[in-house]
C-alpha cells in the first residue's frame, strides 16, 4: 500500500491517515508551540476528502506522550498559563472534531495530555506496557480540559482515582476500567491498529462521517462548559507559587537522577 505525505501526517491507499507525534524529543514532550503544530495537522486532516480513518501515535517505543512540557510550565504566570493550556486544549478538541473515526495507538507512557489526547480519540488500542497517569497534582497543578471526559469513559469513581492520586494504571487495569478497547502484546500493536482502521476504512464513507456528527453532537452540553471553564482554573493555579516550586523541585529531582 502506497502511503502519501502530507503536511504532518501520512495517509496510505486505504484512506487510513496517521499522525505520528515526534516532535517533543524521545519522550514526545508537548510544548506550546509542539501542541500548535498537531493541532494544525488535525484540522488539515479533517478536512482532507481522501480521509476515511485517522490514527494517533507515538514515534518511539517509550512513550505516546510523556506529558507537557514541565520547563515552559514552571515559567508561566496566570496569563500565559491559560494561554499554555488553551494550546493543549486545542490539540485535544481537533482529535475530538475530526469527522471519521479516530484510534489512539499507545505504547509504552501516556502521561497528562497524552491521556486526554488519547481520550479524545473514538478508541485506543495499547499494548500491554502501556501506562496510564495523570500526574498534574504531583507538580501543584490541576488536571483540566479533557480531563472532564475521563468520567464519561471510566466512570466518576475511577476518574477521581486518577486526579486525585496522580498514580498510574497498567493497560488491563486501564482495559476493565473501560479507558482502553483493546491490549495487545507489544508485537501485535501494529497489527492491531492496522487492522481496526483497516476495517472502518472499508466501511461507506459518507455513513461513518454521519455517524461520527450523530457520535459528536449526542455528548452530554455540560463536557464544552466544563473544558472551557477548567481553562481559568488552570491559570487560577498559578496566583500562587506552587506550581513552580513543585516543577522546579521536580526538574531538580530529574538531573539529580540523570
Amino acid at each position: 500500500m502506497n502511503a502519501h505525505e502530507h503536511p504532518g501526517y501520512s495517509i496510505d491507499s486505504r484512506g487510513v491517515a496517521t499522525l505520528k507525534i515526534e516532535s517533543g524529543g524521545p519522550l514526545n514532550i508537548i510544548d506550546s508551540g509542539t501542541a500548535r503544530a498537531l493541532t494544525e495537522a488535525l484540522r488539515r486532516m479533517g478536512s482532507d476528502p481522501a480521509v476515511r480513518v485517522g490514527v494517533i501515535t507515538g514515534g518511539g517505543e517509550k512513550t505516546f506522550v510523556g506529558g507537557a512540557d514541565i520547563k515552559e510550565m514552571a515559567a508561566l504566570d496566570p496569563a500565559s498559563a491559560r494561554a499554555f493550556i488553551s494550546d493543549l486544549h486545542a490539540l485535544c478538541e481537533a482529535a475530538r472534531d475530526l469527522p471519521v473515526p479516530t484510534i489512539a495507538r499507545v505504547r509504552g507512557w501516556c502521561i497528562g495530555i497524552g491521556l486526554e489526547l488519547a481520550a479524545s480519540c473514538d478508541l485506543r488500542v495499547a499494548s500491554q506496557d502501556a501506562q496510564f497517569v495523570m500526574p498534574e497534582v504531583k507538580i501543584g497543578i490541576p488536571s483540566v480540559i479533557q480531563g472532564a471526559l475521563l468520567a464519561r469513559l471510566v466512570g466518576e469513581g475511577h476518574a477521581r482515582w486518577l486526579m486525585l492520586t496522580g498514580a498510574p494504571i497498567g493497560a488491563d487495569t486501564a482495559e476493565r476500567w473501560g479507558l482502553v478497547n483493546q491490549v495487545t502484546p507489544v508485537d501485535r500493536l501494529d497489527d492491531a491498529t492496522r487492522q481496526l482502521a483497516s476495517a472502518m476504512a472499508a466501511m461507506g464513507a459518507a455513513g461513518m462521517r454521519a455517524q461520527k456528527r450523530v457520535l459528536r453532537t449526542g455528548e452530554a452540553p455540560h463536557l464544552d462548559a466544563a473544558m472551557r471553564r477548567s481553562i481559568d482554573l488552570f491559570g487560577q493555579a498559578y496566583e500562587t507559587t506552587e506550581p513552580s516550586a513543585c516543577m522546579q523541585a521536580f526538574l531538580q529531582r530529574r538531573r539529580s537522577e540523570g
